[in-house]
């Protein structure tokens, strides 16, 4: 695989670097994954937007990285490779952090060096897992057989063994079911495995999936897509396999496969960092912060009507985060906020319909911090008769060197604390 370019959210790429890409087809590509969000097409080539991860389609292949989550920044836009470095890092625990990703950090600090470092991480996630599980346990399932046997098995399936029987009777056409290693999860976790090594470049990601391909040689080759992928369901007895069949299930769902080379050809493994980071900030609250009893993504009503017995509702709200004690409505905003020529009359809107439908009065706009400096805003009142809504502005500090370390996490504990307290 191709090094990909680097660049960062909102960041232009001009036509003349894109290597002849169709942009027409890779719009209609993303389209086809539902991630026409994720890039905008331009008279001048492609303008990225808040999504983050890799997007590789025929030549073009793009990583895009966050902005605001490390601490070492160049003035000239460029990336180097140890801001690259921190950024994946901190992207990484962001999304294993949110349980979008089951992944660890510890070890991937030498994975940065390689060509595709963030792809290299997750094979890396995928392969070590897997084989770790199957140490212990190799997955099997029940499954329904058909064939025509020289003894009975099961039960006989008549209209079939008339067909193929009719001239022999020695033998009967039989349906059983086999308790087999040659299920449909081992199947789907052979042929990622073939997926993955033919485009991985560490050594060890390619020494480990080799291992499990050979380990794998007595189960079908089965190719799947995201449809096929969906029907397969963990049971009881194999919840030990579920970090190494979400990933498996990741891949296939988010890329499409070659299908004459068995390999990931087109890959979107990207997400969305509007979402991220109020998950990420729900998250932090929830787990330092229990006694505020905080709920995500709590759903009203937006419209109610009475119609003689019936009361229709109609269009839902969802409030990002909503914490019961004390009762106070957070609303997180992934944009630039350095003054209060930043503030949007749209969030000031949003934010105050929440608080009429939920019968709360106070409410927080909560930026990441844009600048090395925060921005001195104070609250506000609104300017209406009752004149007791108030609206808070707060800014958290991404930019580190190291997201993961507690003292981190406790400044910004303490921030979000310090807004909520007054």
């Amino acid at each position: 695989m191709n090094k990909p370019k680097l660049i960062k959210e909102y960041s232009e790429v001009n036509e003349n670097e894109l290597e002849s890409c169709n942009l027409d087809k890779l719009l209609a590509y993303l389209k086809c994954q539902k991630l026409d969000s994720a890039l905008k097409i331009t008279r001048h080539g492609i303008k990225t937007k808040s999504w983050v991860g890799v997007i590789k389609y025929k030549n073009l292949h793009l990583e895009i990285l966050p902005k605001l989550i490390s601490a070492d920044a160049n003035n000239d836009g460029k990336i180097s490779e140890s801001e690259r470095s921190i950024i994946l890092k901190n992207l990484i625990f962001m999304l294993s952090y949110t349980k979008n990703l089951d992944i660890k950090t510890n070890d991937n600090a030498k994975l940065s060096a390689e060509k595709n470092p963030f792809i290299e991480i997750l094979i890396r996630e995928f392969a070590t897992s897997l084989f770790e599980s199957l140490k212990r346990l190799t997955p099997k399932r029940y499954v329904r057989e058909e064939e025509n046997l020289n003894y009975l098995k099961g039960k006989i399936k008549f209209s079939e063994n008339i067909r193929y029987n009719c001239t022999n009777q020695a033998k009967f056409y039989c349906e059983y079911d086999e308790f087999s290693e040659n299920n449909l999860l081992n199947q789907l976790f052979l042929f990622v495995s073939t997926c993955l090594y033919n485009i991985a470049n560490s050594s060890y990601n390619k020494k480990t999936l080799k291992f499990i391909i050979n380990y794998y040689s007595d189960i079908s080759f089965v190719r799947f897509d995201k449809f096929k992928v969906r029907k397969i369901k963990l049971t009881r007895n194999q919840e030990l396999f579920k970090k190494p069949f979400n990933l498996a299930k990741m891949f296939v769902e988010k890329t499409s496969v070659d299908l004459s080379k068995n390999k990931f050809e087109n890959i979107t493994l990207v997400w969305d960092m509007n979402k991220l980071f109020e998950e990420y900030i729900f998250e932090l609250i929830k787990r330092k912060i229990p006694d505020c009893k905080a709920t995500a993504q709590k759903t009203k009503r937006l419209l109610v009507r009475k119609k003689e017995s019936k009361i229709e509702t109609r269009r839902d709200t969802r409030v990002d985060i909503l914490l019961q004690n004390p009762q106070i409505i957070i609303d997180t905003k992934y944009k630039k906020f350095t003054n209060f020529d930043d503030i949007s009359s749209a969030d000031i809107y949003q934010v105050t319909t929440y608080c009429l439908l939920h019968n709360y009065k106070r409410a927080i706009l909560l930026y990441p911090q844009y600048d090395e400096k925060a921005p001195d805003i104070r609250d506000y009142q609104l300017n209406c008769a009752e004149n007791n809504y108030h609206i808070d502005f707060c800014t958290v500090n991404l930019k580190n060197n190291d997201l993961k370390n507690d003292y981190v996490q406790e400044s910004i504990i303490r921030k979000i604390t310090t807004i909520i307290g007054n």
